[in-house]
């Protein structure tokens, strides 16, 4: 079993453009060190899905804390942000 913990989720501007980017921390609670985490994000705006993404998170040692990043390019941060009520962060598998 996997023992991932997902925190700090914040919704925030890209930089370099209107996207969306949604980042946050994952920690390693298990005794095994995984070379890859595939993490899988769901944002809803009341209940309709208005992104379905995954992201690699490399080399995560047994007890560590990394954070990740993903830019959503579909999704315009400012046409969103405010409407997003909820999301899923949740382990797509493990390497």
């Amino acid at each position: 079993m996997v023992f991932l913990d997902y925190f700090n989720i914040t919704f925030e501007r890209s930089r370099e453009s209107r996207d969306l980017v949604v980042r946050g921390e994952v920690k390693n609670h298990s005794g095994t060190s995984f070379s890859a985490v595939a993490i899988r994000i769901i944002l809803f705006v009341k209940n309709i899905a208005i992104a379905n993404t995954v992201l690699v998170v490399n080399n995560l040692p047994a007890g560590a804390t990394k954070v990740f990043e993903k830019r959503v390019e579909e999704l315009d941060y400012d046409q969103v942000y405010k409407d997003i009520t909820r999301y899923e962060v949740c382990t797509e598998s493990v390497y």
